[in-house]
C-alpha cells in the first residue's frame, strides 16, 4: 500500500512539474511573440560627410512595416531622365526642392509603394522620360473651408509655382522616445515664414506621422495641410465634402497583393490622385505636356486651420496595416452595407439597344457622340466591332451595312490620305480643324478595328490598303520614338503651309499612347503574320514595366491623370498580349489591373434614395483635383461625372477577363454597369422632358446631365450582349479575338475573324460530356450561303469540360453536344 502511495505521489509530482515546464515554455513563447519588435532606424551617409545630402538613405523597420527614404537631387534627376523630347526643353528646377522623399514602403515584406530614385530608375528603365517624387507633406493654397475645391482650383501664377505645395525635408535626426521607441524626425525651414517638423514612428502594424508647423511671421496665416502616404494601388474615395455625390463614404484604402492598409487622423481622411504637379507655362500653351514632379496615387489626411504668429499647429496621420487582402475586405464592405449587384434581362436590354440604333446613326453613316467639340464624329469606341458582333449572331446584313457605311466615312474623312502630309496613313481624332492639326495614337485602334471587322465579309481592297499603311506607320512612322522605345503622345503640324509642316512632337511617356500602339501592333500581327509587329508590341510593353508595377501611373494624355478608360484598355491589351505570346506574366498583370479598376473607379456605394441609380456609376478620371481645368463640367473630361459613355471600354475588359478566368465578379459588374446605364437613360429622359435619352455624362457636382444624346451608349454596348449570354450558359473561349455564340440548346458557333490560325481553349457546360466540332468554312462563304465541301471534322482534345483545338483564318466552326 505504501509503495502504491509513493508511486502515486511521484506521478503527481512529475505531472505537476510537467505542467510547470509547459506553462513556462508557453509564457516564454507567447511573451516573446507579444513583445513588439523594436524599431530599427539606420541612416546611410552616402558621402560620409556627416551631413544630409543627395544619395543619403534612411531605413526604418520594425519587422512588419518597412520604410526607405532617399535624399533626392531633383534637379539632377530631371536633367538626366528627360533626353527624348522634341524639341528639347530647358529645365528650370530649383535645387532647394532637394530633400528626403519616400522611396519604398513594405508590409510584411510585400511592396505597397516604390519609387526607385534616379540612379536605380535609370538602370531599370533607361528610357523613362520623367519620374515621380513625393513629399510627405503638401500645402494646397485655396478654399480653406472646402477640401474638394482646395484640390480643384489651386491658385496659379503665369509660371505655375507648384513647388510651394511641397515641404522638402532636408535634415533628419533620430530620437529615442520612451513611449514610441526610436523616432525619425525630419525638419524643413525653406522660407515663407513657416518651419516644419515631421516625426515618424512605428508600432506593430501601424505607422505614425506627427507633424507640427510653426508660423514665424508677424501675422496670422491661413493654412491647409496634407499629410500623405503614396501607394501603388488604392481604392479611390473620390474625396470631397459629404454633400457631394462624388464623395464616396468609404474608408481610404491602399493595398498590395496580400494586404491592405488605411489612414486616419484629425481632418478628412481620403484617397485619390495626390494633387501636385509641376507644369510648363499654362498661359501660352494649352497642352501643358512636359513633365511632372508628381503623378501618384495615395492616401492622405486633409486639414485646414489658421496659425497665429509665433505659434504652432499640429497634424497627424495614422496608417494601419491589415493582414486581410483586398478581395476579402471589399466583399466585407459590400455585405456590411447591404450592397448587391443588380441584374438585367439581357434579352430585354438587347431589344432596347437594337431598337434605338437607327436614332444614333447620322446621314454620313457614323455614330453620333455627345462631346464638347463642335463636331461629334469622335470614333474612339468599338462601334464597327459592335455592329459585326451582332451580324455574326443574327446574320442580318443590316449590321454589316452599318459597318461598311461607317468605314467609308472614316476612310474618306477621318484619315490623312495625302502622301505628302506628315500624318499620311494615320487616322484622325475628329474632323474639327484643331484635331486635323494633331495626330494622336488613341485615334488609331478603333478605326483599325472597324476596318478589320468588315474585312472578312467584304475583302474591301481600300480597307486592306489603309490597314497595311497604318500598321507600318504605327510600327515605325513619325509617332514612334526609337530612342525611347515608345510612342509619342501627339504630333502637330502647321496647317498654313502647303503641304503642312511638322512642327512639334510631345513625348510625355504617358501609358495611353503606348497601350493604343500595342493594340494596333497586335492587330497588325494577326492580320499579316509578320512577327515584327508582335515584337514591337512586346518591346513597348516591356518598356512600361514601371507602370505595371505602379498602377498610379496608368496615365492619360497631357493631363497625366489615371483614368478608367486607360485602365480598361490596358487590361484588354494585356489579355491580348497573353493570347499572342503565351506569357503568363501578361495574364497576371491584366487581372490585377482589371480588378483594381473595378474596385476603385466603379462606385458600388450607397447613395441617397433620390440618387439610387448612381450605384455602379463610373468616374472617368482621378486628376481634376489638381486645378488644371477649373470647376468641373458635365463633359467628358470631368472626374465627378458618372460617365456611361465609357462603360463599353470597361465591358471590353470584362469580356476579356471573363474569357480568360471565368470569374463571376466580372459578370456581376457587367450587369451592374448595364443597369446603371439604362437607369441613367431613364433619368435623363425624365429630366429633359423626353428631349434626350441616351446619357453619356451626369455631373455629380452640379447634378446636371450633359444634354445631348450619346449614341455610343447604345451602339457600343451591343458588343458585349452576345458574350454575356453565352457566358451565362456556361461557355467561354480563352482568346479575346475569338467570338463564341450560343446557337441554341446544344450548339455553339465559334468565329475567327482574324487572318491568323488561333488556338481555342473552349470551356463548355458541365453536362456536355461528349461533343463534336465541325469546320463550317470561310466566314464570307458561310454567310452568303455558298455551299462548298461538306463540313469537315476538327480534331480536338477534350478533358474535364475543356476542348482544345485550332481555328483557321477567317473561319467559323460549330461545336455540338452529342450527350
Amino acid at each position: 500500500m505504501a509503495i502504491k502511495t509513493e508511486r502515486g505521489l511521484w506521478f503527481s509530482f512529475i505531472f505537476i512539474l510537467g505542467l510547470v515546464i509547459i506553462s513556462l515554455l508557453l509564457y516564454l513563447i507567447l511573451g516573446t511573440a507579444s513583445r513588439i519588435q523594436p524599431t530599427s532606424l539606420v541612416w546611410h551617409d552616402n558621402d560620409k560627410d556627416g551631413r544630409d545630402s543627395p544619395g543619403d538613405v534612411i531605413e526604418m523597420d520594425n519587422g512588419q512595416v518597412y520604410l526607405r527614404l532617399d535624399f533626392v537631387d531633383v534637379w539632377k534627376g530631371h536633367q538626366a531622365l528627360n533626353p527624348f523630347e522634341t524639341p528639347p526643353e530647358t529645365r528650370d528646377l530649383d535645387p532647394r526642392w532637394n530633400g528626403y522623399y519616400l522611396q519604398e514602403m513594405r508590409y510584411r515584406g510585400e511592396l505597397c509603394y516604390r519609387y526607385l530614385g534616379w540612379d536605380r530608375a535609370r538602370e531599370m528603365y533607361p528610357t523613362l522620360s520623367s519620374n515621380d517624387v513625393i513629399g510627405l507633406v503638401g500645402q494646397p493654397e485655396s478654399y480653406p473651408d472646402n477640401p474638394f475645391l482646395s484640390m480643384w482650383n489651386a491658385k496659379e501664377s503665369e509660371k505655375n509655382p507648384s513647388y510651394k505645395w511641397y515641404v522638402y525635408f532636408e535634415k533628419h535626426e533620430i530620437l529615442q522616445d520612451k513611449r514610441r521607441g526610436r523616432v525619425l524626425v525630419l525638419t524643413a525651414d525653406k522660407g515663407q515664414g513657416l518651419s516644419h517638423r515631421l516625426e515618424i514612428s512605428l508600432k506593430g502594424g501601424q505607422l505614425f506621422f506627427e507633424h507640427s508647423v510653426r508660423n514665424n511671421r508677424a501675422e496670422e496665416v491661413p493654412y491647409i495641410n496634407l499629410l500623405t502616404l503614396p501607394a501603388n494601388r488604392i481604392i479611390d474615395t473620390a474625396f470631397g465634402p459629404a454633400e457631394l455625390l462624388c464623395s464616396r463614404n468609404i474608408e481610404p484604402l491602399g493595398f498590395s497583393d496580400s494586404y491592405t492598409f488605411t489612414v486616419s487622423g484629425e481632418g478628412l481622411a481620403a484617397s485619390g490622385m495626390l494633387p501636385w504637379k509641376v507644369k510648363r507655362d499654362t498661359t501660352s500653351n494649352y497642352f501643358t505636356g512636359g513633365w511632372w514632379i508628381l503623378h501618384q496615387h495615395g492616401l492622405f489626411v486633409w486639414k485646414a486651420t489658421k496659425i497665429k504668429p509665433q505659434e504652432e499647429a499640429r497634424f497627424n496621420l495614422v496608417a494601419t496595416f491589415s493582414n486581410e487582402n483586398i478581395y476579402s475586405r471589399y466583399d466585407r464592405y459590400l455585405k456590411q452595407n447591404g450592397l448587391n449587384f443588380e441584374k438585367v434581362n439581357l434579352d430585354e436590354v438587347e431589344k432596347y439597344l437594337v431598337s434605338n440604333v437607327p436614332r444614333t446613326i447620322t446621314r454620313e453613316g457614323w455614330v453620333y457622340h455627345a462631346y464638347e467639340w463642335p463636331t461629334n464624329d469622335w470614333h474612339n469606341e468599338m462601334t464597327g466591332k459592335a455592329f459585326m458582333t451582332m451580324f455574326y449572331v443574327t446574320g442580318d446584313r443590316t449590321w454589316l451595312q452599318y459597318t461598311v457605311n461607317a468605314n467609308r466615312f472614316y476612310l474618306e474623312k477621318m484619315r490623312w490620305n495625302s502622301p505628302d502630309h506628315p500624318f499620311f496613313g494615320y487616322f484622325m481624332d475628329q474632323t474639327v480643324d484643331t484635331k486635323q492639326r494633331q495626330c494622336f495614337l488613341w485615334s488609331q485602334p478603333y478605326n483599325v478595328e472597324s476596318l478589320l471587322a468588315e474585312y472578312p465579309l467584304t475583302g474591301n481592297p481600300a480597307a486592306r490598303e489603309a490597314l497595311l499603311v497604318n500598321f507600318e506607320k504605327v510600327h515605325s512612322g513619325l509617332m514612334w520614338n526609337p530612342d525611347g522605345r515608345r510612342w509619342y503622345w501627339r504630333a502637330v503640324v502647321d496647317p498654313t503651309t502647303r503641304p503642312p509642316k511638322l512642327i512639334w512632337k510631345d513625348d510625355l511617356n504617358t501609358f495611353d499612347a503606348c497601350e493604343f500602339g500595342i493594340d494596333v501592333m497586335l492587330n497588325a500581327y494577326s492580320f499579316t503574320g509578320d512577327k515584327k509587329y508582335l515584337d514591337r508590341a512586346v518591346e513597348a510593353m516591356e518598356n512600361q514595366l514601371q507602370v505595371l508595377e505602379n498602377y498610379g501611373l496608368l496615365l492619360e494624355d497631357h493631363a497625366g491623370e489615371p483614368s478608367v478608360n486607360v485602365f480598361a484598355f490596358a487590361a484588354k491589351a494585356l489579355y491580348r498580349l497573353y493570347d499572342y505570346t503565351g506569357q503568363d506574366k501578361w495574364l497576371k498583370d491584366a487581372e490585377k489591373i482589371l480588378d483594381t479598376m473595378l474596385m476603385s473607379f466603379i462606385h458600388m456605394d450607397k447613395f441617397p434614395d433620390e440618387f439610387y441609380w448612381l450605384k455602379g456609376g463610373v468616374a472617368r478620371k482621378d486628376g481634376d483635383w489638381t486645378g488644371q481645368f477649373g470647376e468641373p463640367t458635365t463633359g467628358t473630361d470631368s472626374s465627378v461625372a458618372t460617365a456611361p459613355t465609357y462603360i463599353p471600354w470597361i465591358m471590353e475588359a470584362l469580356v476579356a477577363g471573363y474569357k480568360h478566368t471565368g470569374k463571376k465578379m466580372y459578370l456581376d459588374y457587367a450587369h451592374q454597369l448595364l443597369w446603371h446605364s439604362l437607369e441613367a437613360n431613364k433619368k435623363m429622359k425624365e429630366a429633359t422632358g423626353g428631349r434626350f435619352e441616351f446619357c453619356g455624362h451626369y455631373n455629380t457636382y452640379s447634378r446636371k446631365f450633359y444634354e445631348d444624346d450619346d449614341g455610343l451608349v447604345i451602339v457600343s454596348n451591343l458588343y458585349e450582349i452576345p458574350y454575356l449570354k453565352i457566358f451565362e450558359k456556361g461557355a467561354r473561349v480563352e482568346h479575346f479575338d475569338l467570338q463564341e455564340i450560343w446557337d441554341g440548346d446544344g450548339r455553339i458557333r465559334l468565329v475567327n475573324p482574324t487572318n491568323s490560325r488561333l488556338k481555342a481553349v473552349l470551356h463548355l457546360p458541365a453536362d456536355w460530356t461528349e461533343i463534336e466540332i465541325k469546320d463550317l468554312g470561310k466566314i464570307n462563304q458561310y454567310f452568303i450561303g455558298e455551299k462548298g465541301a461538306p463540313a469537315s471534322q476538327i480534331k480536338f482534345d477534350y478533358t474535364s469540360g475543356t476542348a482544345v483545338f485550332y481555328l483557321e483564318p477567317f473561319s467559323i466552326c460549330n461545336v455540338s453536344k452529342l450527350k
